[in-house]
Formats: structure tokens, C-alpha cells, sequence
């Protein structure tokens, strides 16, 4: 599972076979490790190789908080690739980027904030701090969320979202995506990675011939109401009554 650590050292070792290999120090008490780069392709496309090349060396890490996956081998702890190599960095652009509108991260952002012991509300969510009013991170099936907080009615927000999903949306009877009328019928779900009600439509191409070139049988999620948005007078009226 992918976590955020504290760099406190990096160095490059040289193992007895004499391959090199980057030792990162995490929080203070783990270490793990990664080969360097051998195959040219993967010397084109290591982030970590390029970075050290750059700087002569990794001291450019150290203090800065990455995300990154750990396994454990009988070498001890690995990494194959460094997610963000500094998250609170990468995720202040998440947030000056959606200027309060709300957003899923890959950054695993609430486990990191719980780690670290800051308050929890009484809704689970965390505040984060933001020049974009009551901002909170959240995690929902698996997924990391930001978003503007917002206990009224007239907007879906993280509160009233299943309500409204379950009045309206959930077992209506959708066709089959028009354009291509092969597939399976569309139908609406909760996406938490578009932090979104969404119409799942099933785009399908056959071309019946010898080759398969071209075919595709793929979901496409297209946004309905996202969480932030204004809700219609109906929903309102429904979620008023549910009050």
C-alpha cells in the first residue's frame, strides 16, 4: 500500500556483486532500497535516476516527505518508483488547481493526516488548510478526496450524496449507448474518483472481420452532478423532507 514517509537520509550503495543501488532512510528507522536503473529503456524513464543525475547525489531528498509503495523481500524493504517526492508540494498544486472545487488525489493524504494525529471531525473528515474556505480530506472505498465543506441542502455534498443517488439515480433503466448500440445498457453509480454521480455508457466496436484493429470494448464515466454543484429544486425539496 502506498504510504508517506520523512526522508532523514539517501545515500548510494554497492552491493557484492558491485551493482549499485539507492538506500533511502524513512522516518527515521527504515530503510529501502532500489537498484539503479540497468536496461536503457528504464534508464530513459527512472524519475529517482534522473533526479540523482541532476543534483549529483540525493541530498535533494532529505527532509522532504515522498510517497512511495514498500515490499518486503528476503533483501529487506524495496521500492520500485517514487510516487511524489514531495507531497506536500504536489498537493498544495492539487488544491491551488481546483481553487476549492472538489477533487480526488492519488496521494495518500487522509492516511497520512490520521497518522500524524490531527483532529478528526465528528464526519470523519480532516481539515486541511487552504486559502479556499473549509477545506477537508476525506477517503471513501479506497479513494482520497478534498473538498469545500458544506452541511446544507442545496448542493450535493459528501452528506447528502447516497440520498440523492438512491431517490434518483440508482436501478433507472438506461439504453444502450446510442452510437454504438452493441454493449451492455449504461447505467448510473457513485464515482469517488470523479468525486461525481456518473452515467457509465459501455462504447463498443466490432468490426467482424479477420483483424481486430481498431475494436474497443470499453466504460466511459461522463459526469451528472458532482459534488459542489447546485442541485435542482426536486432534490432539494426530497432532502428537506428527510430533515
Amino acid at each position: 500500500m502506498e504510504s508517506i514517509y520523512k526522508v532523514t537520509s539517501a545515500s548510494v550503495g554497492k552491493t557484492n556483486r558491485g551493482y549499485k543501488f539507492f538506500e533511502i532512510q524513512l522516518n527515521s528507522y527504515m530503510l529501502a532500497t532500489k537498484l539503479f536503473p540497468l536496461r536503457k529503456y528504464d534508464l530513459r524513464n527512472d524519475k529517482l535516476y534522473h533526479l540523482y543525475e541532476k543534483n549529483n547525489g540525493l541530498d535533494f531528498l532529505i527532509g522532504k516527505y515522498i510517497s512511495l509503495t514498500i515490499s518486503q523481500s528476503q533483501y529487506g524493504h524495496q521500492f520500485n518508483y517514487i510516487n511524489s517526492f514531495d507531497v506536500f508540494e504536489d498537493f498544495k498544486k492539487e488544491i491551488d488547481h481546483s481553487k476549492g472545487i472538489a477533487f480526488s488525489t492519488r496521494l495518500p493524504i487522509y492516511d497520512f493526516l490520521k497518522s500524524i494525529n490531527r483532529h478528526i471531525e465528528d464526519d470523519g473528515s480532516i481539515k486541511i488548510k487552504s486559502e479556499y474556505g473549509d477545506m477537508r480530506a476525506f477517503k471513501v472505498d479506497g479513494v482520497s478526496i478534498c473538498y469545500q465543506y458544506d452541511s446544507g441542502n442545496e448542493k450535493l455534498n459528501i452528506n447528502n450524496i447516497s440520498k440523492i443517488f438512491k431517490q434518483f439515480y440508482e436501478g433507472v433503466d438506461l439504453p444502450v449507448y446510442a452510437l454504438t448500440a452493441d454493449g451492455q445498457k449504461s447505467y448510473y453509480k457513485i464515482s469517488w474518483k470523479d468525486v461525481a454521480i456518473v452515467r457509465m455508457d459501455n462504447h463498443v466496436k466490432i468490426s467482424y472481420k479477420m483483424t481486430t484493429s481498431g475494436d474497443y470494448n470499453k466504460w466511459v464515466a461522463t459526469k451528472v452532478l458532482t459534488i459542489g454543484d447546485g442541485l435542482p429544486d426536486e432534490y432539494v425539496d426530497f432532502l428537506n423532507e428527510q430533515s
